[in-house]
């Protein structure tokens, strides 16, 4: 499982920095362009929209992987350790069933709805393969969210056998 979590890790990394490298060429484009031929382009524009929003979406899988996201650890953290662990796996599947139902179910739904739909300022992309990122984020979100639902297990056996907990983040 810790092999399949590091190759998902370096597939969402590699794709993030290209989809930023490619991000900061695209708007550098726009600033020449309208600097110097007062037109940046259609094209260009729309590129830059989409590569940020699966910049942001695969980003925000990353993060997730990383258990980098949002909490409020607020009660959380006078609570004893094994208590943490269950509330940490109670609090992860209702995430699961969030990100199931939103990012996964809703983006096939969205991908399946927008397919024949052409882009206005690109029209050899469908709207339907931009929206594929919310799937794919989703994917890899379930998988992460799994990942940590095992390994918080695996720590709250190891306290009731009274072993030390051993967990990768």
């Amino acid at each position: 499982m810790h092999a399949i979590k590091r190759w998902a890790d370096r597939i969402l990394a590699t794709t993030c920095t290209i989809l930023c490298g490619l991000l900061v060429i695209a708007v550098t484009w726009q600033v020449i362009g309208r600097f110097f031929f007062n037109s940046s382009g259609a094209v260009s524009e729309e590129l830059a929209k989409i590569m940020f929003v699966w910049f942001v979406l695969l980003g925000a899988a990353l993060l997730f992987g990383e258990k980098g996201h949002m909490a409020i650890e607020f009660g959380l953290d006078i609570m004893p350790p094994r208590t943490q662990t269950i509330f940490q796996i109670i609090i992860s599947i209702l995430i699961l069933g969030f990100i199931t139902s939103i990012l996964l179910i809703g983006g096939i739904d969205a991908v399946q709805r927008t397919m024949r739909q052409t882009n206005a300022a690109i029209p050899y992309i469908k709207t339907g393969q931009i929206y594929l990122a919310l799937p794919l984020c989703g994917g890899f979100s379930v998988f992460y969210c799994l990942y940590n639902i095992w390994n918080d297990f695996r720590t709250l056996v190891g306290m009731n056998q009274g072993q030390p907990s051993k967990t990768e983040g």
